[in-house]
């Protein structure tokens, strides 16, 4: 299967990294659910695979396109569930338009009896700067974290550390001071680390991993997952704990590039092709340890 047979459909293309996919079509939901009939016989007749990411997706779209395409129709669940992906799940489990549903977490996929897909990333972000201006970086909406975050900056602070904060009040890219990710991902080049905080009941392998891996920055993180995972190294990740005092001593060691065949493992090409190719012996080998199922129950 070729790139330019896949269609990746997230709520909106100008989101993340979308715009820097050259090889992937990309097409937002909201665009599908506008489009005539004639429209999307002329535009969906040669894609093979269409991946329906879950934010902003509703299963009559799926519904909508089947008549137009002879694809294999894909949801994949990059978000940890809330209540709403729970309700999002039983609909499309009963919509038959949907051929798989995945998920990006394998502990969540586990419990809920889903087929596993990593999440993904794409080096088309851009390459890494040869400057810093601070030391560590966090940028996301509140969803609960603000307290935690402010918390934290006070304690690096106190190390002597130098930190760059941008929180958003609520999810969503129509809010004053969304920063598109192109600017984003600016700031977080210019930091030395990236602070990830996860929610409450979360595991998975963030966005916030992800830009530490290919942007070649120290990762500073409250998730206790990731020794499991094989993209972890010391070296590189730091976890938040009681004891900060060794922060300042992790941040000035050089970052250790990470294995190139586990970058390419995550990047969105080969990403793609496990949907039509699934072998879910490849995730012990390139995504995580196989104690990580035996963690969750643990926590």
């Amino acid at each position: 299967m070729k790139n330019s047979d896949v269609l990746i459909v997230p709520k909106d293309r100008s989101l993340y990294f979308f715009p820097a996919l050259s090889e992937i079509s990309v097409c937002s939901g909201k665009e599908l659910f506008a489009a005539s009939n004639e429209y999307l016989r002329r535009c969906l007749k040669n894609f093979q695979l269409i991946i329906f990411l879950d934010y902003g997706f509703e299963p009559e779209l799926a519904a909508k396109i089947r008549p137009f395409t002879k694809a294999k129709i894909i949801l994949f669940f990059w978000n940890h569930f809330k209540s709403e992906h729970y309700q999002k799940l039983t609909a499309s489990q009963k919509e038959p338009a949907i051929d798989e549903i995945y998920h990006f977490d394998p502990l969540e996929a586990r419990d809920l009896n889903l087929k596993h897909n990593s999440s993904f990333y794409t080096h088309a972000v851009g390459d890494v700067l040869d400057h810093t201006d601070y030391d560590i970086f966090f940028g996301a909406n509140d969803n609960g974290r603000k307290r935690q975050a402010l918390e934290l900056k006070e304690r690096f602070e106190s190390l002597g550390l130098s930190t760059f904060y941008h929180i958003l009040p609520k999810r969503g890219n129509e809010q004053a001071g969304y920063l598109p990710y192109d600017e984003y991902l600016k700031l977080v080049k210019r930091s030395k680390g990236i602070l990830e905080i996860l929610r409450a009941g979360q595991y998975g392998v963030t966005l916030r991993t992800f830009e530490s891996l290919f942007l070649q920055k120290k990762l500073v993180t409250t998730n206790k997952m990731l020794p499991f995972y094989r993209l972890y190294d010391p070296n590189n990740v730091f976890m938040i704990g009681p004891d900060l005092s060794q922060l300042p001593a992790f941040l000035t060691t050089p970052y250790r590039p990470t294995d190139q065949t586990m970058l390419d493992f995550f990047e969105v090409s080969n990403w793609v092709k496990r949907f039509v190719n699934h072998q879910p012996e490849l995730f012990e080998t390139f995504e995580y340890y196989p104690e990580l199922m035996d963690q969750k129950s643990a926590l």
